[in-house]
Parts: C-alpha cells; sequence; structure tokens
C-alpha cells in the first residue's frame, strides 16, 4: 500500500548517511566507495535493494533550479523552479516509487556531466500536458545561449521530497556523481533494525575510517 508520502512500504527501510569528502576522498574515489559499498549491501543476507542519493527524504532539505524545457513558453512571472535530486540506479525500486515511463538510471549515465534526467509526473504533466516527457529535452538555468542538451529518460510517480507539509513538488532527478555526501537507503526483508549490524560492517570493510552519520529506519 502507498503512504501519503508517495513511497511503498516505508516500514523495512534502512537510513544514513556518508561524507567521504570530510575523509579527502576526491571524486572517483568517492564515486567507487558508493558503487562498491551499494554492491556489498545488496549481497547482504535480507536485503532486497539498496540506493543511496543526494538529498535525504522527508528532512526538510532542499536542492531546487530554475529549469528551461523544450517547447514550452514561460508565462510571465511563472515559476520554473524544480526540486532536484541525484540518485543512484535503484534508488526508485528501493523506495518503491513506480516508474511509469522511460527507465531507471544505469551504470552508462553515472559520469561526469550526464545529460540525461527522470522527472516525476507533476513535472511531466505541467510542462508536456498529456504528451510523453519521455526524449524531451531541458537545462538548468535561462537565457538566450542555454543549451537544451539533458534528455529525460523516464517518468516516476510523484512523492514527497521535503516533507507532508509542503507537499509534492515538480521534481527533476540527475545521475549521482562526485564526492557529495550522500543518503543511502536499504530495503530489508524483515525487521530493518537488524541490518544495522550488517551495514556497519559493509562500511568498515571498505574504510574503517569513515564514519556513518544517522543510522536509522524510516516507518510509514
Amino acid at each position: 500500500k502507498t503512504t501519503d508520502t508517495g513511497f511503498t512500504q516505508m516500514h523495512n527501510l534502512v537510513t544514513f548517511q556518508l561524507a567521504p569528502g570530510l575523509n579527502g576522498y576526491d571524486t572517483p574515489r568517492a564515486v567507487n566507495l558508493y558503487r562498491d559499498l551499494r554492491e556489498s549491501i545488496r549481497a547482504i543476507p535480507g536485503v532486497k535493494a539498496a540506493a543511496y542519493t543526494i538529498v535525504p527524504l522527508l528532512a526538510g532539505d532542499e536542492w531546487d533550479s530554475y529549469m528551461s524545457v523544450e517547447g514550452y513558453q514561460v508565462k510571465d512571472g511563472e515559476d520554473m523552479q524544480a526540486f532536484m535530486n541525484s540518485p543512484s540506479p535503484g534508488y526508485f525500486e528501493t523506495l518503491g516509487v513506480p516508474i511509469l515511463e522511460g527507465r531507471d538510471f544505469d551504470a552508462r549515465d553515472i559520469k561526469k556531466d550526464s545529460k540525461v534526467a527522470i522527472v516525476n509526473q507533476r513535472f511531466a504533466k505541467h510542462f508536456f500536458c498529456e504528451k510523453s516527457a519521455v526524449g524531451r529535452h531541458l537545462a538548468q538555468g535561462d537565457g538566450p545561449d542555454i543549451k537544451l542538451d539533458i534528455e529525460i529518460i523516464g517518468v516516476v510517480a510523484d512523492s514527497l521530497y521535503e516533507g507532508p507539509r509542503e507537499g509534492v513538488r515538480r521534481q527533476v532527478f540527475v545521475p549521482n556523481y562526485g564526492n557529495f555526501s550522500v543518503a543511502f537507503y536499504v530495503r530489508t526483508a524483515t525487521g530493518s533494525e537488524s541490518a544495522y549490524a550488517s551495514v556497519r560492517e559493509a562500511v568498515k570493510k571498505l574504510d574503517s575510517s569513515l564514519p556513518i552519520f544517522g543510522l536509522k529506519t524510516l516507518e510509514g
């Protein structure tokens, strides 16, 4: 059953945060760490899915950007902001957010200046009405020299961003690449608290000096 967050089955979901940049990681090393840690966690018995993203869910944080959208005529004074996030492949599966059209991010998208994006249903309906958003283009920012060179590859169902009070916003997702701090999400088959020790061990095996922040369960 989908809760009013837009995420299915908020129980059996563990989250924690990492900030490898504080430990001196550069971008390539951080990207490799995140990839290897996700694979290690997914291999833990009882783990169904794992992924990560820059902006933690329902925590009151935000990252927004002015969007220029292919074929859309901006009205005077119109708010063209979209709320951004930068997840790994498997993020929507882990959170239980359905992909309504197109595809998820995959390994080919994880690179510097990747030119693909996924948008939520609210964004797609606002800018493209009943037409498909997949294959259309957008850009962050505006101006006469803006290049609409980011291709929309997927549309996902609406879900909350900052929290229930703020409601559903237009959202744009771009592939995660960099040494930014991230929030991991781990979907377990049984009681989520039992995954704490396994998660800590997986991080320790990759880097015993890397601290884990905010390890907890998310409950719907």
